[in-house]
């Protein structure tokens, strides 16, 4: 987390406000918080998930772009000079997505970035911005593939305050209300920008998720990509295509899963469903099952999720 909090720090672009969010932590996160005290906005609550502390924190800001930025990646110090730019650029735009180096820890030298940074500027290539306008296709049901992780999305208030506050849904792994919602109804409300340039770091190591077996990482996808679709037709009934489509495939690949422990009530994939299923018209039930068969026997002949 300091390495993060620094980068930002760090920025070219000075007008900026910092907020940090410390979910329930147990790994001495306060303590680091509580160091940055005059320089950064903390909020401390209790556990409750990705959701939760993405209301706490959008909660407590005020700036104009919203960036995100998870607690183990960093920017590069030009990268809200830049979004900010990019955003000046495209009148009427609401989101930029950018790109991050993928950067083991072993490789990060935490007395001094910038040889990493330098590095990671003479590797990207030469920009081109697209501009784009995927509404249409979102109302269609179909899926953007070019969205980024966390640490890439960068947002306009006005669209995230359409958007937020997000179901506070924990869930087994913690995210099943995750970024997954936000970018699906991001590109569906409104226009933005990718750029290609890499101007964060991605830090990978030995965490959870590489080092879980397939059947709990079906069940985990299952539950993000089911409780996303269906809280998406719930709150958001013009995108009840895509969300229709995201609960259909989360539910097949949860159903595929073999890793069943006690579920969270909150995020229980067989009741959501059920409870939409019962919701539709008999052509409508049909349609669900339809979708549903498609995504479950393309887990036939998958040995990932």
């Amino acid at each position: 987390m300091t390495d993060s909090i620094d980068s930002v720090l760090g920025q070219t672009y000075s007008n900026i406000e910092i907020i940090a969010v410390d979910d329930g932590s147990t790994d001495g996160s306060r303590e680091v918080l509580k160091r940055y005290r005059d320089k950064i906005t903390s909020v401390f609550k209790a556990n409750g998930g990705q959701a939760s502390a993405m209301n706490a924190g959008f909660l407590a800001s005020k700036g104009t772009i919203i960036c995100l930025l998870d607690a183990d990646d960093l920017f590069l110090p030009e990268k809200v000079a830049q979004v900010v730019s990019l955003f000046q650029l495209h009148p009427g735009i609401d989101w930029v997505f950018t790109e991050s180096a993928p950067v083991e820890t072993s490789n990060i030298d935490r007395e001094s970035f910038e040889p990493l940074f330098n590095s990671i500027r003479q590797s990207n290539s030469s920009d081109t911005v697209e501009s784009i306008d995927f509404k249409d296709q979102i109302l269609k049901g179909k899926s953007p593939s070019f969205t980024p992780s966390t640490s890439n999305l960068c947002f306009s208030r006005k669209l995230l305050e359409v958007i937020f506050p997000l179901p506070e849904i924990k869930g087994l792994s913690g995210m099943a209300i995750t970024d997954l919602y936000i970018k699906t109804l991001a590109v569906g409300f409104s226009r933005g920008c990718i750029t290609k340039q890499n101007l964060g770091i991605y830090r990978f190591h030995d965490n959870y998720y590489k080092n879980v077996d397939l059947s709990k990482k079906r069940r985990l996808f299952g539950e993000i990509y089911t409780t996303t679709g269906y809280w998406i037709q719930k709150n958001f009934p013009d995108f009840g295509v895509i969300g229709e489509k995201l609960l259909a495939k989360g539910f097949a690949t949860y159903q595929s899963s073999e890793y069943f422990p006690e579920t969270p009530e909150n995020a229980n994939c067989d009741r959501m469903f059920t409870t939409y299923l019962n919701s539709l018209s008999p052509v409508g039930k049909t349609r669900l099952w339809l979708i549903y068969s498609y995504f479950k026997s393309r887990l036939l002949f998958k040995q990932f999720v």
